[in-house]
Order: structure tokens, then sequence, then C-alpha cells
């Protein structure tokens, strides 16, 4: 299978067969859009988290077109976890809406979702998965999740967002969650696997700031 970015991946196994975040956790999802986009740079050495702070380091490379905005956002100055998800969670909507079209584009370029018209009165353009997709993309995350080899930041980065906004249980049984959990475990407390263990680390900081945005908004 031809892999896809950690936030191109996220967005296809997390929206709906119309196009749109799951109704019952859109705030969550949404912001593990960003969330995605965030370890995508850190993958590649773009930025860098320390204490919470994100700094830009070098330029973003080409393959990572799709979060132009999200890389000019943080380009601009260093930027706390916090900061990042209310400016683009709670502010007026056209960061998020900026990322979600960026991302949309560059899937429809690669044939991996369709363009439609949706919304109430039928005037915004989602981007809706192909099933194949979806399907694919499932089984490459179950296979390494179950299999004895390592599991590579990429997926582990991947696998962490899903299962923090609550979007890998549809995917996952009851087993290969509980398997997963303790996977997870076993990776903090090994020392050969360092950029796993951050890439938890980031993540778990990163969902627990969603977590309270999400407490703040509803409140």
């Amino acid at each position: 299978m031809n892999r896809k970015s950690v936030i191109q991946e996220y967005y296809i196994l997390a929206v709906n067969e119309k196009g749109y975040m799951p109704s019952m956790r859109a705030d969550e999802s949404n912001a593990g859009l960003v969330a995605a986009g965030v370890m995508d740079l850190v993958l590649n050495e773009v930025v860098t988290i320390e204490k919470k702070k994100i700094t830009v380091v070098k330029e973003i490379p080409g393959e990572l077109g799709h979060i132009a905005s999200l890389y000019a956002y943080l380009k601009e100055k260093p930027r706390t976890i916090d900061k990042l998800m209310n400016d683009y969670m709670f502010s007026t909507g056209k960061r998020l809406k900026e990322l979600t079209t960026e991302i949309g584009e560059s899937l429809l370029s690669v044939h991996a979702v369709t363009e439609e018209k949706g919304g109430l009165f039928g005037n915004k353009i989602v981007y809706i998965p192909e099933p194949g997709s979806k399907e694919r993309l499932v089984e490459v995350l179950r296979s390494a999740v179950l299999k004895e080899g390592r599991i590579t930041p990429h997926d582990m980065a991947l696998l962490c967002i899903l299962k923090e906004t609550k979007n890998l249980n549809q995917y996952f049984s009851k087993s290969e969650g509980a398997d997963l959990k303790t996977r997870l475990k076993e990776l903090k407390k090994d020392p050969q696997s360092k950029q796993l263990a951050e890439m938890v680390n980031y993540v778990e900081d990163m969902t627990a700031i969603i977590m309270c945005c999400v407490m703040t908004s509803i409140n």
C-alpha cells in the first residue's frame, strides 16, 4: 500500500461516509486532525516540542505541502500546544477550514477521496474517502498492532491519535484494542523505543489539552 502522511491517513479513517467528522465527537476529532499535522512535522524534524512548546527548526519538505497553512502558522513564532489548539478550535474556524481543505484536495489528487456537495444547503464541499482506502489502511494498522515486529513512529502517532479521539474502536475489536494498550505500556518502559515513547507522550499531551478545551467550550 502506498502510505500517506499521518494527517491524510487520520482524515481517511476519522471522517464518516458523508465526509464529516463524527457528530458526537466532532471537536475532539477536528483537534486530532491538527495534532496529526503536528506529528507529521515532528516526524520530518521540521519542528521540535520542548516543554509543550512547538518551534519550527527547518523548512517544510514538498511532500508536506498539504499542511502548508499549519506550518506557516507555527513559523510565525513558537507556540504552546494550548495556544495552537485554541487558535484552531475556538477562533473563527478559518484556520481549521483551510487545513481541512488542503487535506481534502491532496487526497482528491491521488483519488483517495471523492468531492461532493454537502451541508444544510448543499453548498459546502466535502471530501468522502473511498471505501477501499479505509479498508486497506485498517488492515495495515491491524497488522502493525498484532504482529511481533516493531511499530513505526508513523503508525504509532496515527494509532495514538485515533485512540485518544475515540476513532479507533470502530476498526478494532475489544481484544485488539487491549493488545494496543499493552504495547503502548511496554513502549514507555523500553529504552530502545525512545522515539516511539516520545510519540505517545506528544499525543497524550495534546489530547489532554484537547479534552480540556472541549470541556471548556461545553461549559
